[in-house]
Order: structure tokens, then C-alpha cells, then sequence
């Protein structure tokens, strides 16, 4: 920009339009290169990255367009891939591995594996000729870079760190690690950390995708060990062995993005089945979850705050967040105050049932979402109400407002409310 003694500030307009790239000015002035679309629409909102005495404001417009963009960009493209991981192996000279892409602010890794299972198999789809690994060595790393790379519960990573020593841990050992590092130690997230490692929590299909055979075996609370085929990859193949080492050292610093002495962590985001399995649920039920379930002394609510307009009239529920801590909740369609799994909600205090309540804006957002808290019914609110079927039928549905812990940061806030479908 020109300087002018006699001038004191200066005003930029820019006209974005209809540019189809329009994510990428996030993504420019933030210097974000994760590809990561959730850390691109923080961006939009959060610009603390700006420094000094600059400033930068989107207008409603623009964040739309930005929004939509980032929506229909196929992000995980192998040719954006490709390119972010030869600029990285040209930066630091060598063949990258996954914690480099963390240590130099490049692709978020887990955007990697979501798009193709393992760092192995993005590897040699970009190319490289990459030493040979067995069908199980393969199975075993898409599932620790599927389930323990992103870090959403420390017990994991740490076992698994410790396993990699010598191939055994005694149990009283690990627990003393869980302890020096603020890690719940509870009956039952022990019992749910043992059924992720053992593959017991999952799905059948995705069982066999996994291996099928135990990650560890837990011997009657005295020593984990790791399986033996594991123990002997790790022994005789050190490309296997380096690929594991990798996994767990970005899973340690991912895991610094959530609170190990909380089962959920706010504001970030989760699956479904991410929610099963960090309250402790025997197995991933997240495909018959849909908006809500009640197990095991949770409730967790999952909202898609702005529908698509094809939604059907009778799944088409208003919730909305009223206020920073309050959130107008509706239960599925043909539920009644006397239907037991409304009164189960109601009375959730008394039922010793914790309510967790998880929103994303919109479904081109993914399978993730926001974790905003534990709520409270608020009792004085719960009212019957009916609302458009089939044929224009009316099906009775109950409404009330759900009462947050905490309340929503304000970004995240505006975030969630700001506009309709984007």
C-alpha cells in the first residue's frame, strides 16, 4: 500500500463476486494450509490471526459466498493433496513424514487419512515407491490412523505409546501414566478404552476393516500386551514400525486440542460414533442414534441448526439457539409428554441422565459436530405442540428449552446462526 504523510488511514474495498475460490481468502490471509474445512470458516469468524493495529471485517455477503465456497470445494482432492505434500518434501528436503506436516503448519494430517484410509496408502497414490507391507500391517494402520491419530481421547495414545516399548505394559503402570497426566480413570472408560482396543466397540463391517484381531489384549487387569503379529511387524519391518511411531507422535500433539480429564471437550467437533465411544457406550450404535438417544445414563442431541430446503415438513424440526446458553429444542416427530423417552428428557436431573448437546450448521458440513455442553431441561418451558405430516397431517411433537452449562463463544455463536442454507 502507498504511504502519504497527509494521509491517516486508508479504506480497501474489495468486490469478491462470484470467484469460485472464494475459500481461499481465509485460507491467504490466515496462512491456514491444513485444508481443513472446519479451521477455514473459523477464520472467517475468528480473525485474531490479523496482528497489530490491522483489522479485518467480512461483510454478511461475503461470508456467504466464502461459506459456499468452502462448502462445495472438494478440498480433499488427491491434486490438492499431491501439491501441498511436494511443496512440503521440497521445503524440508526429504520424504515427509506425518508429523512433519503438523511441525510446519501443512496439510492437517487427518484431512489426509480421511480422504484415504493411511498416510501408506496416500503415499503410494501420489507416487512413491514405498516399501511392501502385509494385508493385516495395513488394516492395523488405517485403524490407528482412523481412530487414534486425531487424538480425541488421550488413554488410547498413551497406551499405545507405551506398548510400543517393549510389547507389554503391566496395568497398574498405565494406570499411573493415565494419572500423571490428568487422565479420567474410571471403571467405565477403562472398560471403553479396552473395547476400542480390542475392536469390540465397532461394527462388524468395520471390524474386518480393521484386522478383526485385538490391537491388545488386557490380561484380567495385570499386564496389556500387543498382539503378537503387531510385536513381530514391529520387530521385523522398520517401515511398518516408523509409520506406527509417526501415528503416535502427532496423536500426542493432537490430543493437546482436547481435555483429557473430560470425557468431551467444547466447542470441538465430533462423529457420532467419536460420541458413543468417549461416553462409554458397550459399541458404536451411531447409526440408529439419528437426533437423539438415551443409553447409559447419557442423552446425547445432535441438531442441524439450518435444514435444506428438500428436508421432509416432518423431520424439519425449528431448533434454535435463543440465547448464548439456551437452545429451543424439539423431540422427533409423534412424541407426546407421555411418551417415555420424553419423559425421560424432562425429568433428565432426577433420571440421572446427562443431556450432551452437539451442533453443526448445516449438513454440507459433514458428519461433524459441535460439542456445546451438558444442558438441563428447563421444565417450565416443556410444551406439546403439532406440527405438519404427511398430507398435511398435524403429529404431535414436544418442545423445550434446553439450558447449556456453558455458554456458546460468541464466535462459534454467530457462526451457527448467522444466515440460512449457505
Amino acid at each position: 500500500m502507498r504511504k502519504h504523510d497527509a494521509k491517516e488511514f486508508v479504506t480497501i474495498i474489495d468486490f469478491i463476486g462470484n470467484y469460485k475460490n472464494n475459500y481461499l481468502i481465509p485460507v491467504a490471509l490466515s496462512g491456514d494450509k491444513s485444508l481443513n474445512k472446519d479451521n477455514i470458516r473459523r477464520k472467517i469468524e475468528d480473525t485474531s490471526y490479523i496482528k497489530g493495529v490491522s483489522t479485518i471485517n467480512f461483510e454478511e455477503v461475503a461470508k456467504e459466498q466464502i461459506y459456499k465456497s468452502i462448502n462445495v470445494n472438494n478440498l480433499t482432492e488427491l491434486k490438492k493433496l499431491k501439491e501441498a505434500f511436494i511443496e512440503l518434501k521440497n521445503r524440508i528436503g526429504r520424504l515427509p513424514l506425518i508429523y512433519d506436516f503438523i511441525e510446519n503448519d501443512s496439510i492437517d494430517p487427518v484431512v489426509i487419512v480421511k480422504a484415504h484410509n493411511s498416510y501408506h496408502h496416500f503415499l503410494l497414490r501420489v507416487g512413491e515407491k514405498m516399501p511392501s507391507l502385509s494385508v493385516y500391517e495395513e488394516q492395523v494402520l488405517v485403524m490407528l490412523s482412523n481412530e487414534i491419530l486425531p487424538g480425541k481421547r488421550s488413554h488410547e495414545v498413551l497406551l499405545l505409546e507405551m506398548l510400543i516399548l517393549n510389547g507389554h505394559v503391566p496395568y497398574e503402570q498405565y494406570i499411573t501414566k493415565l494419572q500423571q497426566s490428568g487422565c479420567l480413570i474410571d471403571n467405565a472408560t477403562l472398560s471403553s478404552v479396552a473395547r476400542t482396543m480390542d475392536l469390540s466397540f465397532f461394527v462388524q463391517a468395520q471390524r474386518v476393516k480393521y484386522g478383526s484381531m485385538p490391537i491388545c489384549i488386557f490380561e484380567e487387569n495385570s499386564t496389556i500386551r500387543i498382539n503378537e503379529s503387531i510385536q513381530k511387524s514391529l520387530k521385523n519391518n522398520k517401515y511398518f514400525k516408523d509409520l506406527i511411531v509417526d501415528i503416535v507422535k502427532s496423536a500426542i500433539e493432537n490430543k493437546k486440542n482436547y481435555d483429557g480429564g473430560s470425557p468431551l471437550t467444547l466447542h470441538r467437533k465430533y462423529t457420532r460414533k467419536d460420541v458413543c465411544r468417549l461416553l462409554n457406550w458397550d459399541s458404536d450404535e451411531s447409526s440408529t442414534v439419528y437426533g437423539y438417544k438415551t443409553k447409559f445414563g447419557t442423552c446425547p442431541i445432535f441438531v442441524t441448526y439450518h435444514k435444506h430446503d428438500d428436508v421432509e415438513a416432518s423431520v424439519k424440526y425449528e431448533d434454535e439457539l435463543v440465547a448464548r446458553n439456551v437452545l429451543k429444542w424439539y423431540t422427533r416427530s409423534n412424541r407426546t409428554l407421555q411418551s417415555e423417552e420424553v419423559k425421560q428428557i424432562i425429568k433428565a436431573k432426577d433420571n440421572g441422565i446427562s443431556v450432551h448437546i452437539f451442533v453443526k450448521k448445516d449438513d454440507d458440513e459433514g458428519s461433524d459436530f459441535y460439542y456445546l455442553g451438558e444442558a438441563n431441561p428447563d421444565q417450565s418451558t416443556v410444551e406439546q405442540k403439532s406440527m405438519s405430516g404427511k398430507d398435511n397431517k398435524e403429529i404431535p411433537v414436544v418442545s423445550m428449552d434446553l439450558v447449556l452449562e456453558h455458554p456458546v463463544e460468541s464466535r462459534l455463536y454467530y457462526y451457527l446462526k448467522a444466515g440460512g442454507k449457505l
